[in-house]
């Protein structure tokens, strides 16, 4: 008996102190409405969110550019295409004679099949001029088309750039989806991680709250002589536990906040902060508006990475450039050969040049052969580019397969948070239940308070595990939707980014 009197003095000694210094630390002595005075109110949807990053953070805007870039460059490729005038004028006088005047001017119009056609107008006066450049006082109007016979009749170096430039916009189109996507992902990522964090210290607010109305309901007790005292310093050492797991939350939900918040821009490119009271929100993101994974989606999403993903549109613009260089340089193995033909009329001529009786007589021919003898340097081309053609082919197929295990692994990944959602739902729900009735066991004399916190802090720990999942959901839709390379695939306000 002794031993217990001296027990209780000791209990009460240690709960006047602790109670004294809970009293100062939270500033309330009874009054805890501090804990849910904070509580963030306006949702802030998770597609709404990414909408706003997609249409002004600078690495959208970067992207662009890039698409822009390979848009110019091809527009430079097609200048090997556009017609061009040349004017040349040479004169000599000397000592009062007229030695010579040549007049030249050509208009020269390439055309797709490799052939070029040509008209001109020529004219020569003087004294001394060559009598191969001789022509009328009213000057020649010359018609007419070189083709290849040979080498470059398949393709020819302007082809063959234009090809690339094509190649590279599509690949450059590609780039641009694969930023866009990465900055999805990042964006989605800390999405997921605001919210937990937001949860989690939601969480320990509830917590705080909980354990502070106990602590008051104890305090009460003591006063009538129901409950013991060792009862209020457990109650009181809850508190500060739980204090010790919200101000924890509260620095990671706070750097969470700062991660996020990097990822918002105006349309001035200026960077902005997120509103005060703003808290996440599940919408769009709930089990229920996941899209539905079964064995014909996980097929049908393949198929769509195989056409869409940005990695591989990308290989595959590589290999159709590749192959028009090997083609190029596989006609350096036939001999060049060249034919020119132009139909000759004078100035004034009606109708000038397209005479067929005069142009058997009025024209101008040429025909140019050269040919390497061991082609050297041709096979030594063509090997390289071969090399070249196999290398991203081989790229393509290895990624293809990258590819296709990130759908599958995406899709497995949603399938399996579904069934843990799910399942963690009814464990927070069950531990809930077990809260309780040891809550109604305790207020019948026949628990502790310390079994009472224990089943208080299950029911916590599974909210916060529950949070987890919910959180991991915002990134493995985006991850998703990256494999597939269809952003559409997230909540449909995604989709409306202009290409």
């Amino acid at each position: 008996m002794t031993r217990r009197c001296a027990l209780l003095l000791a209990v009460l000694c240690v709960m006047a102190g602790g109670g004294r210094a809970l009293h100062a630390q939270s500033t309330v002595g009874n009054d805890f409405s501090w804990v849910r005075s904070a509580a963030d109110t306006i949702p802030y949807p998770y597609a709404a969110f990414i909408a706003l990053v997609l249409a002004n953070h600078p690495v959208a805007r970067q992207a662009d550019l890039v698409a822009e870039d390979v848009r110019s460059q091809l527009r430079t490729a097609w200048g090997a295409f556009d017609p061009t005038v040349a004017a040349t004028w040479d004169q000599k006088r000397f000592d009062g004679t007229g030695y010579y005047s040549y007049a030249d001017v050509s208009v020269k119009i390439p055309t797709p099949i490799g052939s070029d056609i040509k008209i001109g107008y020529e004219r020569a006066a003087g004294t001394y001029i060559n009598p191969d450049r001789r022509t009328p006082d009213v000057g020649l109007i010359t018609a007419g088309f070189s083709i290849p016979l040979g080498q470059r009749l398949l393709t020819d170096e302007r082809r063959t750039a234009l090809t690339q430039a094509r190649a590279l916009r599509d690949a450059g189109e590609a780039d641009r989806e694969a930023i866009i996507n990465s900055l999805v992902l990042n964006a989605a990522r800390a999405y997921g991680a605001w919210y937990e964090a937001w949860r989690r210290r939601e969480i320990a607010r509830e917590g705080v709250g909980l354990a502070a109305f106990r602590l008051e309901a104890v305090q009460a007790s003591l006063v009538t002589g129901v409950s013991p005292a060792v009862d209020t310093l457990e109650a009181s050492i809850e508190v500060q536990r739980r204090e010790v797991t919200l101000r924890e939350a509260d620095a990671s939900f706070f750097a969470a906040e700062l991660v996020l918040t990097a990822f918002l821009w105006d349309g001035s490119d200026r960077p902005i902060s997120l509103a005060e009271g703003v808290r996440p929100s599940l919408d769009g993101l709930e089990a229920g508006a996941m899209p539905a994974v079964d064995s014909a989606a996980v097929a049908t999403w393949l198929a769509e990475a195989r056409s869409r993903n940005p990695q591989l549109r990308k290989l595959e613009a590589e290999v159709r450039a590749a192959e028009a260089q090997r083609l190029l340089v596989g006609q350096q193995f036939i001999p060049f050969a060249e034919a020119t033909v132009s139909a000759i009329s004078e100035r004034g001529t009606t109708p000038p040049v397209f005479d067929r009786s005069e142009n058997e007589s009025n024209y101008k021919g040429a025909l140019d052969i050269k040919s390497p003898l061991l082609f050297l340097k041709e096979r030594g081309r063509f090997g390289s580019a071969s090399a070249k053609l196999d290398i991203r082919r081989l790229e393509r197929e290895r990624i293809g397969r990258d590819v296709d295990n990130a759908v599958r692994i995406a899709a497995n990944e949603l399938t399996v948070l579904a069934g843990l959602l799910e399942l963690q739902q009814r464990n927070v729900e069950r531990t809930r239940l077990l809260r309780d009735a040891e809550q109604a066991r305790f207020a019948n004399g026949e628990s502790t308070l310390l079994i009472v916190n224990l089943r208080e802090r299950a029911v916590l720990d599974e909210s916060v595990r529950q949070a987890q999942y919910e959180a991991r959901i915002a990134a493995a839709r985006a991850t998703l939707a990256v494999a597939i390379g269809n952003l559409t695939t997230l909540p449909e306000t995604l989709g409306a980014r202009p290409n």
